[in-house]
């Protein structure tokens, strides 16, 4: 294991602080070094002691991309609308005001935001995602990242003017040397399902009808429906544990978890919203569902149903135009297959429709995220209706589920995926939310089904069996 370079340590940290007396705003110093590697999830593991509820874990869908934040060196977070500006702003305030040594220009590594925005900032957030607010975004003190065989270690102070810097020094060391030196054996201990509670289905499925009925007579031509399943555990729900089965059990798929205080927010979603490297843009249109088949004949017959079904077709295309449109003006050169592929997860299997544009390096990953949130696979169409009648009608807080969850580094890189597959975690209970597209032709109680299927893959990761 690499060890601390004081002497680097010692010249960033007054450097920030001489900064801080300067502009008379705090600075943060930023030191990044190359580590040997470890296990993602034991590290995850060994800061729950002092770091919990300020603990972030994100794995890229190719899984060649790791993300470990622990502790806050300094957060943003909304309690009214938080929109992309100010997101933006605070975020280049702190770079500029950064003082940033070791390791740099590698992407992940460094200053690095990671957070997520709640799906109808319009809405006021319930007790359950009142800790989330409109939007939470923070700085890790501590962020692993692990790439292409290789890991890096950030740490981020905070310096204000007063601040003396030795005693930062010994703390920074103190805390490193605790949260490196783990001897913990990963827990896969059983947890207790007592019992789970529904939303009625008769109630749900008329508000699919309601929807039906209203497409008739306005010019709403798609909306998004969701409900929750929650479910009570005898102990308190373990998260390491739940990553580590969504890790095993969902390939192809971002699993990620995000904590604030005693809520924390996982899932193992499989629609990227917008992804930036450099000059290079991705996003990902995800629409038209079925299950997966018993075997692989079945698989197969299932698969070749949803390409030809018309329905599902027709809902595919709405999301593919509307990201074309949101994009077009992002992106100097747009690529869009015109005919889905499918994606399949253990659970379900998807229309798919790869997106990849050529955009300003200087593009701010916020400006694609305020174009493309919430897309036509999550809101409706057109956009302000299907939101509106969602506000009115549907009978839950969606909060961070199926919004935009994600990172972006101080190099202009990120990704953002949306919170689908998901679940809240608060003590020995957890929220599921599953949704569906409903469309002029659709029959309630195939979208009731189609929901059910996909509350598996986090039913299977916290119960800790296929259900």
């Amino acid at each position: 294991m690499a060890v601390i370079d004081e002497s680097d340590c010692r010249e960033t940290i007054h450097l920030a602080i001489s900064r801080a007396k300067e502009s008379g705003q705090n600075s943060v110093a930023c030191m990044t070094r190359k580590i040997e590697t470890l296990d993602p999830l034991l590290f995850y593991r060994s800061a729950r002691e002092r770091y919990a509820g300020e603990r972030f874990y994100w794995e890229n869908n190719e899984h060649d991309l790791i993300l470990i934040g622990v502790g806050i060196a300094l957060s943003i977070k909304a309690e009214k609308a938080l929109d992309d500006v100010q997101i933006k702003d605070e975020w280049a305030r702190i770079q500029r005001n950064a003082v940033i040594s070791g390791e740099q220009g590698i992407e992940g590594t460094g200053l690095l935001l990671f957070g997520g925005l709640s799906f109808d900032a319009k809405k006021k957030p319930s007790a359950d995602w009142t800790p989330f607010g409109q939007g939470l975004f923070y700085l890790p003190t501590f962020l692993l990242t692990m790439r292409e065989n290789q890991a890096y270690l950030t740490r981020s102070i905070v310096c204000t003017p007063e601040d003396e810097p030795e005693l930062l020094i010994r703390q920074m060391k103190e805390h490193e040397n605790a949260l490196l030196s783990f001897h913990i054996d990963f827990e896969d201990e059983k947890n207790q399902l007592l019992f789970k509670q529904d939303q009625n289905p008769d109630d749900w499925m008329h508000l699919v009808r309601e929807a039906v009925q209203v497409m008739d007579t306005t010019d709403l031509r798609k909306v998004v429906l969701a409900r929750s399943l929650k479910l009570s555990f005898q102990k308190p729900i373990n998260s390491e544990r739940a990553l580590h089965k969504l890790r095993e059990q969902q390939s192809g798929t971002c699993v990620f978890s995000m904590e604030a205080g005693a809520s924390c927010f996982l899932g193992a979603t499989p629609e990227r919203l917008v992804k930036k490297s450099g000059n290079h843009l991705y996003s990902a249109c995800l629409a038209g569902s079925i299950a997966r088949g018993k075997d692989a004949e079945e698989d197969e017959r299932f698969g070749q149903i949803l390409i030809n079904d018309q329905k599902n077709r027709m809902e595919h295309q709405y999301v593919v135009s509307t990201v074309r449109s949101s994009l077009s003006n992002l992106c100097d050169q747009l690529t869009i297959p015109e005919v889905p592929i499918l994606m399949k997860n253990r659970n379900i299997q998807h229309l798919y429709t790869p997106v990849e544009g050529i955009c300003d390096e200087k593009l701010s990953i916020f400006d694609a995220i305020e174009r493309l949130h919430p897309t036509a696979a999550l809101g409706g169409l057109p956009r302000t209706q299907a939101l509106e009648w969602i506000r009115t009608h549907e009978k839950l807080d969606r909060g961070l589920y199926a919004s935009p969850i994600g990172w972006c580094d101080a190099y202009g890189n990120g990704e953002f995926e949306v919170g689908i597959r998901s679940a809240l975690i608060q003590g020995k209970q957890a929220i599921l939310f599953a949704g569906c597209g409903v469309l002029k032709d659709s029959v309630p109680e195939q979208e009731y089904e189609e929901t059910a299927i996909k509350f598996r893959p986090m039913m299977n990761a916290l119960v800790g069996r296929k259900l």
